[in-house]
């Protein structure tokens, strides 16, 4: 009965340690297949992600909400209080014409972007 306390406690902090251990920074909840790229993504603290996804629709996810382009400027000025970068992950399927029209609407608006890849020996 007197040693189920570190017991616990170890069992929490190993929790914690997979937790933030883990390859949680550029998930988002919709699965793509990132292009690849010998460039590494430098670190960003509180980016916002933007996914493309590999559908016909004009409809993709910023910071995994479903939005579509015209909805997405009226969440820019918000967003860009809390920061002002911006990771996109876009599937190698998308259409470069959405990619550019996204990111130029980002630019506009004063965000860094950067653009996710996976690498390439993988």
């Amino acid at each position: 009965m007197l040693y189920t306390a570190p017991l616990m406690d170890v069992i929490l902090l190993l929790i914690i340690f997979f937790l933030f251990g883990s390859n949680l920074v550029l998930k988002s909840g919709v699965e793509v297949k990132l292009p690849s790229s010998s460039s590494a993504l430098p670190a960003s603290e509180d980016a916002h992600i933007i996914t493309l996804i590999s559908r016909d629709s004009e409809e993709f996810y910023f910071n995994d909400d479903r939005v579509t382009l015209e909805k997405l400027s009226d969440l820019l000025e918000d967003a860009r209080k809390l920061s002002s970068q911006v990771i996109l992950l876009g599937d190698e399927s998308v259409d470069y014409g959405s990619v550019m029209k996204i990111s130029e609407l980002l630019l506009r608006n004063g965000f860094d972007v950067k653009f996710a890849a996976q690498p390439e020996n993988l």
